[in-house]
């Protein structure tokens, strides 16, 4: 969502006619089929890639840190004011040799976005440009179909612009953004037919996703609709108000749509809190953990479930994998160089092993089980608690107590609190028996469960402790 000045970005393009055939299986797996009920959600990262001032030995760097978090999808940007700064001429070096260390060297799914209008094709002026509408649309199409025809041997993915809903990113409307849309499909249809096309990521603006859909038709133009979140650090909402944010993003396409994908291929969580715990403009804490490291594998453990708990996701990515060097140039603020799973020069944060534990815990098909699954909370509870099958039959149920409440005013003391809340839950689970119980914290330090209750054809996990600030996942085997 916020990105370094200047940016390298890839616009994807959406379709009139959908492709026919198989996808290479790193892409088939981030398509959804329609009714699926078990389905594995892949996991990645997101990062972005200054051709001025990425090296080799960064880019290697990153591709060891994917392997550490267990992942093998990134979303990378391609940017157009950086490979055709020049109408007419490409500068394809730097990307050449990134898309062969990825692909080719690690076996890594990318999943670019196109974007940002270069000078040429700018109606902005020379300083602020590439952020706005272009001057001659088809331009678009011309460089998308060029880039497309380069790179379609590896990659099968293509997003067409980024956060087009906020003005950051987009000087035009969704009629604006609906016309370069249709004309960059078009382009990577004649390209690529077997690729597919993933509409523009969303900042959060759910009305101009719906005038996209409603008003401008734009559904026959993409196979994938994308949409990014920063609850609790850029927006003041809650970490589980991401679940009616997907539902209201899930029903514009079940109303008129045509079944497609849902990714939210751009998700964070910051590890920078200023004084007196405020965290931006939109969010402030109320207890001294958020907005810590350590906190942050707690929060994307949260986020993760809440994902899956809606049943459908078909591909998730996390922004980002590195920090950024404080003061470097970004669009936004302080949050922005402290996004990463890893701090400055790949030293893992502790969510990098909190996603290395998640990707490994979720690793095979699942669905989600909250109808068929009964929790006994006390009155008032903030408890927040999710349960999920795997196809093996186990059962995974994860709770915590949320941190943050619509309509709670910030106490005395906000943002250096103590956190000492503490509830029990017994959660009835729907298995007929169980031969036991494993509890883990978001880092997989892992326990028995002792509260695994087996009787009269049901199972129940007595006395689930869920603290303030923690996260308590346990997995039952059948």
């Amino acid at each position: 969502m916020k990105r370094m000045i200047p940016l390298v970005i890839l616009v994807c393009a959406a379709t009139a006619a959908r492709a026919q055939g198989p996808l290479p299986p790193g892409y088939e797996r981030l398509m959804r089929p329609q009714g699926a009920v078990m389905f594995h959600v892949p996991v990645g990262l997101c990062e972005d890639y200054p051709e001025e001032s990425t090296s080799i030995d960064g880019i290697r760097g990153d591709m060891i840190a994917l392997k550490r978090a267990g992942v093998t999808v990134l979303r990378i940007a391609f940017g157009w004011d950086g490979i055709e700064g020049t109408k007419g001429r490409f500068r394809y070096g730097f990307w050449d040799d990134y898309v062969r260390i990825a692909t080719q060297e690690n076996g890594i799914t990318l999943i670019p976005y196109f974007c940002y209008t270069p000078m040429w094709n700018s109606t902005g002026d020379t300083t602020n440009y590439w952020n706005h509408t272009p001057k001659d649309y088809d331009e678009f199409g011309v460089f998308v179909g060029t880039v497309v025809n380069r790179y379609k041997p590896w990659i099968k993915t293509w997003e067409l612009w980024n956060e087009p809903d906020i003005h950051e990113f987009w000087s035009g409307n969704a009629a604006d953004l609906a016309r370069l849309t249709k004309i960059g499909a078009e382009a990577v249809r004649k390209s690529d037919p077997g690729a597919k096309v993933v509409l523009a990521g969303l900042a959060g603006h759910t009305d101009f996703t719906l005038k996209l859909f409603r008003d401008y038709g734009i559904s026959p133009y993409v196979d994938v609709v994308n949409c990014h979140s920063y609850f609790e650090t850029w927006n003041g909402d809650p970490l589980e108000a991401v679940v009616p944010y997907v539902n209201t993003i899930a029903d514009i396409i079940a109303r008129y749509g045509n079944g497609q994908s849902l990714w939210m291929a751009e998700v964070g969580y910051s590890t920078l809190r200023l004084e007196g715990g405020v965290i931006s403009d939109s969010y402030h804490a109320t207890y001294a953990y958020e907005h810590t490291p350590a906190f942050q594998a707690v929060a994307m453990w949260r986020t993760l479930t809440l994902l899956l708990s809606t049943g459908k996701m078909a591909a998730v990515a996390w922004y980002r994998i590195n920090d950024l060097q404080p003061g470097e140039n970004v669009i936004g603020d302080h949050n922005n160089w402290y996004l990463g799973v890893d701090f400055l020069q790949h030293k893992a944060k502790p969510a990098e092993k909190a996603l290395a534990f998640f990707n490994r815990f979720f690793a095979e098909k699942s669905r989600p089980i909250d109808a068929e699954t009964r929790v006994l909370r006390s009155l008032n509870s903030a408890s927040e608690v999710h349960a999920f099958r795997f196809e093996d039959s186990s059962v995974a149920v994860v709770g915590w107590l949320t941190t943050h409440t619509h309509g709670t005013p910030l106490p005395p003391g906000a943002g250096a609190l103590a956190d000492t809340r503490a509830e029990v839950v017994d959660v009835t689970l729907p298995m007929a028996t169980a031969s036991g119980a494993t509890a883990c914290d978001e880092l997989g330090n892992a326990v028995p469960f002792a509260g695994l209750e087996k009787s009269g054809g049901t199972v129940v996990l007595r006395h689930v402790v869920l603290r303030g600030g923690g996260i308590a996942i346990i997995h039952v085997t059948p």
